[in-house]
Order: C-alpha cells, then structure tokens, then sequence
C-alpha cells in the first residue's frame, strides 16, 4: 500500500548508512534561494495585478447578496444606501415602495391576489438577482482560471522566506506588495526576510504532534477533526505529516476493494461497519519543496536510519514544488508511529547509471516526537474503538431503516 518513485527495495540496498543532521551548506542553496526572492518580486506583482482585477467581482457578488437579504427580510437598512445608477439597486428601491403600498391595501383588504402579486413581485426580482449571481460568478471563474499560471508563479513566495537584499535590488524598477515589507525595519506579519541568502538554512521550526479531536462538520461543510498532525522546517523546505482516516464511498469502489479494505481493518482490529463508506487509517504527507539545492534526486518518508525497511514514501525531486500523498498505513508502521519512532524527511541524491552503491545524503528534516506517542495512541484508540464510526452515522445517517 505504499507509494513510491522508485522501488523501495533498491533504496534500501542503496542506503545502508545512518543519517545525520545536516550541517553543510548545501551547495545550491545560495543560487536557488537567490533567484527565488528574485523572481517574487515579480510574481507577487502579477499576483496583486489579478486580484485588483478579480476584486471588482467579488464586492459585487457581495452586494448583489445584500439585495437579495434585504428583500428576503422585507428590510430596506440592509442592503441601504442604493445606488440608483444602477439598473439592478433602482428595480430593488422601486420593489420596497411597490411592495409597501400593497402591503398597505392589503391590510386593508386582505384578498388572495393581492398577496399573490406581492410574491410573483418578489420572486421575479429574486430571480433578476440570482441571475446576475450566476453571470458575474461565471465571469469571475472565467479570468480566475485565465489567471492560473500567475497563481502557480507565485506559489514558491506561499511562506517563503526571501532575502532582503535580492528583493530590494529587483525593487529597483518595480512596484510589488513585497517591495515594501523588504524596506520596513520593523518585523513584517506577510513576508519573512533574511540578510544573506546563507541564514535561510539556520532557520528551523518544529511543531508538536496536534491532539486528535473527534470527526466533526466545519462551518465550510467539510470533514474536520479525528487527525493527529506535526510540522517541520529547515530553510525553505517545510514538511507536514499527518495520521487521519482515509474515508472512500463504497459505491465509488469494486468489491474487491471494498474486501481488501475490510481485511485491512479486520486484521487491525478496528470497528467499522457504515454500510456506505469504508476507511483505513492513513499517512498523509505534504511538503513544499524548494529545486534541488545539492542535487539530490529522491525525496522519502521514513521511519529510523534506513537500515531496513524504514521508508513510508518516496518520490522523484525534479523541481522542487508542492509534494502531496495520502496512503493507507500498514499495520507496521501505525505500530512504530504509536511507540513513538521519528519520521524523517530525507533528500538524497542516487548516481545516475551505478547499481548497488550508497546514495549520497544531502539533508534530512525529522519530525519531533513531542506528544506523539500519547496523540496518535487517542486517534488509534478512537478508530479503533468504534468512535469514528459512531461519529460518521451521526454525521452521514446510513439510508434505510
């Protein structure tokens, strides 16, 4: 159930070496991180350029809903004052003083009809409103998708921390959100900095293993909860590793799937019978990763030194970028995480056209262990002891009786 670049066999023969935290500068960092903060000044620019144009969309959406809250509520101070320019806010003023004289004769005469044109009335505004919804939503997706490569541009500038020099130089001849934190002397809430491009990698940032609360509804209508988390950095390289049930509709699997995942909880030991899901405990991993900056070839996930079988995943570094996973968990690997063993982030560099000789490490980022033994043993016991599953029938109710 694992996923891997490259076959996890081969890595284990080439890797038969403890791993040490790295202390060398590796040998690219200057060059990648320089023309990192070099490139978001202009890229942040492009940025702010397509989110003033997108902003235009957005506070109309927001004002269109407020006219259709106030007629909804019958209530002018919501949505007041109106601009009667326009088309749209002129027909929503004019249907307030309609719709108040024929609450007034219908006081006075209270006949069906005329409580019925009060609501065709509305109806028929309501449905102006929702319609220019949809056109102004359409017209906003339209330049967001058009504005797509400028997001992903500025994606690596996403909590990177840039050098100050590089970004002020590049400032020179641009105008860019970023231009203006580089010059404040004070400590900027948006953008980290650096003097030299070399401090980068003298930043390091852990984070404990988050406590597990139970499977619950966000306010955005999504799964949250029942996942236990913990974060590290080192440089620009930042890594995420997560404990959470991966949870699949059983109609979207075959039965041979749905059997294999049943066998998998069987052989754990867990409760779970919701007649329209299934689940398995998982690893999910995200890690934003900066070019290669010692050549190295492979990152992995793992468990220990890798003097065994110690690896969870593994991928290809190519250029760097955003690396996301989700994986069920082995029966193995839930047992060396629930006894507290690290897992590690290893970037190593494999010689081209060679077999059977060591890899060469080039930096490793572990995960700290605070509170990992006592937050993945809740998340385990919780799943395991039938709470998830009594949670996911509150939350999705099984069809029938």
């Amino acid at each position: 159930m694992k996923s891997s670049a490259i076959p996890l066999f081969f890595l284990v023969l080439l890797l038969p070496m403890a791993l040490e935290a790295q202390e060398e500068l590796p040998d690219r960092l200057v060059a990648v991180e320089t023309a990192r903060s070099r490139a978001c000044v202009e890229s942040l620019a492009r940025l702010a350029e397509l989110d003033a144009s997108l902003e235009p969309y957005f506070l109309r959406l927001e004002r269109l809903n407020a006219l259709g809250v106030a007629m909804a509520l019958e209530s002018r101070e919501e949505a007041a004052p109106f601009d009667r320019t326009d088309p749209l806010e002129d027909a929503v003023v004019r249907w307030f003083s309609a719709d108040s004289a024929l609450a007034v004769r219908y006081l006075a005469d209270p006949q069906d009809a005329l409580r019925e044109e009060r609501r065709e009335a509305r109806n028929l505004l309501l449905d102006r409103i929702r319609a220019t919804m949809v056109e102004v939503s359409s017209e906003l997706d339209e330049k967001a998708r058009a504005g797509a490569d400028i997001e992903l541009a500025a994606q690596p500038c996403f909590g990177a921390v840039m050098v100050r020099s590089v970004v002020l130089e590049a400032c020179a001849n641009t105008t860019s959100p970023v231009c203006d934190a580089a010059r404040a002397t004070e400590r900027q809430e948006q953008f980290r900095f650096v003097e030299e491009p070399e401090e980068i990698w003298n930043i390091e940032e852990y984070g404990p293993w988050s406590p597990p609360g139970p499977l619950r509804m966000s306010q955005d209508g999504e799964m949250a909860g029942a996942r236990t988390s913990a974060r590290a950095r080192l440089g620009n390289v930042v890594f995420h590793f997560s404990l959470a049930p991966l949870i699949l509709a059983r109609q979207e699997l075959d039965e041979e799937e749905i059997a294999m995942y049943q066998a998998n909880l069987d052989s754990l030991g867990f409760t779970f019978d919701h007649p329209l899901l299934v689940m398995a405990p998982a690893f999910e991993i995200r890690a934003s990763m900066p070019p290669p900056l010692g050549g190295e070839t492979h990152y992995i996930i793992h468990f220990g030194d890798l003097s065994g079988d110690d690896i969870i995943w593994s991928a290809e570094a190519g250029s760097g970028g955003l690396f996301q996973a989700l994986m069920p968990a082995s029966d193995t690997d839930l047992t060396r995480l629930s006894a507290g063993e690290q897992v590690s982030l290893t970037a190593i560099r494999v010689p081209e056209g060679e077999e059977e000789v060591e890899a060469d490490l080039v930096y490793t980022l572990p995960i700290l262990q605070l509170n990992q033994e006592t937050n993945v043993g809740i998340l385990l016991a919780y799943l395991r002891e039938g709470g998830l599953n009594d949670d996911l029938k509150t939350l999705i109710p099984p069809e029938g009786p």
